[in-house]
C-alpha cells in the first residue's frame, strides 16, 4: 500500500510539473536562424519567396523559411514555421486545414515513410486540388525528440516532451510538389521527387533548430 501511494505521488508530481511547463513553457533560444538554412541541398538550389504579412501574423511563428528549390527534376516549395514554445491547447496551422482555406480541396491523405530504412520518419502525404491543378504536399511536425505527421500525435507527445526534455519547441515542415493528375503515375512521380528532398531537409533542420 505504501509503495502504491509512493508511485501515485511521483506520477502526480510529474503531471503537475509537465502541466506547469505547458502553461508557461520556456522559449528555446539555441535554434539557429532559418535565414542560415542552406541555399543548396544536394542538386537543389533555392531562392527565398516573400510571404504576405497577414499570413505571417496568423501563423504567429517565431522564425520561418519559405523557399522555392529547383533542379533538373523540377521545382519544389519548402516552408518551415518554427515555434520556440507551445502552450497546451494552442494549435499549429496544419496544411490539412489551412490549404482548404486558400481554396485547395483535399483529394487524399496518407502516411508515408521518407526513406526505405526501417527507422525512417513517417510523415503525412496530402494531395490537394484547385481549378484543375493538383499539388502533392508532404508535411510533418519536428521536435527535439520526434517527427510525426499526425496532428493528434503531436498534441499527445507535447506533455511527454515537456516532461522528459523540458522543451516544447516545434517546427512545421511542408514540401509542395506540382503533379500532373492527367498522368496515372503523376502522384507517384511527384512523391518520388519530394520524398528524397524531404529526407535531406529533415536532418538539416534537426541539427540547426534542435540543438541539445
Amino acid at each position: 500500500m505504501i509503495a502504491r501511494s509512493g508511485i501515485l505521488i511521483v506520477l502526480l508530481v510529474a503531471a503537475l510539473s509537465a502541466r506547469a511547463r505547458l502553461e508557461a513553457p520556456p522559449p528555446v533560444t539555441t535554434a539557429e536562424s532559418l535565414t542560415q538554412f542552406p541555399g543548396s541541398i544536394g542538386q537543389w538550389t533555392g531562392r527565398d519567396v516573400a510571404l504576405d504579412p497577414e499570413v505571417l501574423k496568423i501563423a504567429a511563428v517565431d522564425d520561418f523559411l519559405n523557399r522555392q528549390y529547383s533542379s533538373r527534376l523540377g521545382s519544389l516549395g519548402l516552408y518551415v514555421g518554427y515555434y520556440e514554445s507551445q502552450r497546451q491547447g494552442e494549435s499549429l496551422h496544419s496544411p490539412l486545414f489551412c490549404l482548404p482555406g486558400s481554396g485547395w480541396q483535399p483529394v487524399s491523405t496518407r502516411d508515408v515513410a521518407l526513406t526505405s530504412e526501417p527507422a525512417s520518419a513517417v510523415v503525412k502525404e496530402l494531395v490537394v486540388e484547385r481549378g484543375g491543378t493538383r499539388l502533392l504536399v508532404l508535411y510533418w511536425y519536428q521536435t527535439v525528440k520526434r517527427v510525426t505527421g499526425s496532428e493528434y500525435g503531436r498534441k499527445l507527445f507535447l506533455m511527454s516532451d515537456a516532461l522528459t526534455s523540458g522543451r516544447t519547441d516545434v517546427a512545421l515542415v511542408r514540401i509542395i510538389s506540382p503533379m500532373d493528375f492527367r498522368d496515372q503515375q503523376g502522384e507517384a512521380n511527384a512523391l518520388a521527387i519530394a520524398r528524397p528532398f524531404g529526407a535531406q531537409v529533415l536532418p538539416e533542420l534537426q541539427t540547426r533548430l534542435f540543438r541539445e
